[in-house]
Formats: C-alpha cells, sequence, structure tokens
C-alpha cells in the first residue's frame, strides 16, 4: 500500500509536469517561432526598434523555456526519490521485523546476528585452505 502523503505528492508532482510539458511545447512550437519570424521580417523590412524589440522578447521566452526545462527536470528527479522512499519499508513493518527478532532472541533459539558472523568466519576460514585468499602486502 501507498503511503499516502507520497501518493499525494507524486499526484501534485505529475500535474506540475503535465502543465510544464504543454507550456513547453506551446513555446516550441508557436511563440519561438512566431517571434523568429518577427524578428526576420522586421530586419527585411529595415525596421530595427521593431526587430530589437521582438529579440527582447524572443530572448524572455527563451529564458522561460530554460526554466521550464530545469524545472522539468527537477520533477523527474523529485519523482523518483519518492519512488524509492515508497518501497522502503514503513515504520510498522520495521517495528514488526524488531519485535519478531526480538522475540528469536528471548526464545534463546539463535542470535541471527552471531549466526551470520559464525557464517562468515566459516566461508572465510575455508577459503584460506583452499588457497582462494591472497594477502595483498608490499612484498607480492
Amino acid at each position: 500500500m501507498v503511503d499516502p502523503v507520497i501518493h499525494a505528492e507524486m499526484t501534485i508532482l505529475i500535474r506540475r509536469e503535465k502543465e510544464l510539458e504543454e507550456e513547453i511545447a506551446e513555446l516550441e512550437n508557436e511563440e519561438l517561432p512566431l517571434w523568429k519570424k518577427r524578428v526576420s521580417l522586421a530586419e527585411q523590412k529595415g525596421m530595427g526598434d521593431l526587430a530589437d524589440e521582438a529579440r527582447v522578447r524572443l530572448r524572455e521566452l527563451m529564458t522561460k523555456l530554460a526554466k521550464h526545462k530545469t524545472e522539468l527536470d527537477s520533477i523527474d528527479m523529485q519523482k523518483s526519490m519518492l519512488r524509492k522512499q515508497s518501497k522502503r519499508p514503513s515504520g510498522r513493518e520495521v517495528d514488526r521485523a524488531e519485535a519478531l527478532l526480538e522475540q528469536v532472541r528471548a526464545a534463546g533459539l539463535v542470535d541471527p546476528d552471531r549466526q551470520k558472523w559464525d557464517d562468515l568466519e566459516r566461508e572465510h576460514r575455508l577459503k584460506e585452505e583452499s588457497g582462494a585468499v591472497f594477502d595483498f602486502d608490499d612484498e607480492d
């Protein structure tokens, strides 16, 4: 089950992502070509002041496009972090696992930490005996 807070945050991010994608498409497909054409036409007609004003507007739109793309990248990173966060165990799951571990320890059946350490030592000893472990020092 997805944490409702994570779900709400993801919904907000997706909504903003779609808005940005629409604005970027409008800028790239309509606004920028229009103002590039206006700059070109003003230059062809010899209207330097009008061309300068159109260039200013074109630069503003290009800046806006760059900001939108940067925000889109940021949203992508935030979504990725939320996906990772949603896969982490919740506080209840961690508490339950710790309680089970404590029950096992209290029952004296096995100490999972000790068992793991013993397994690692046994594995290392077997590798040493078989010659699979090397001692790297300055003489090698």
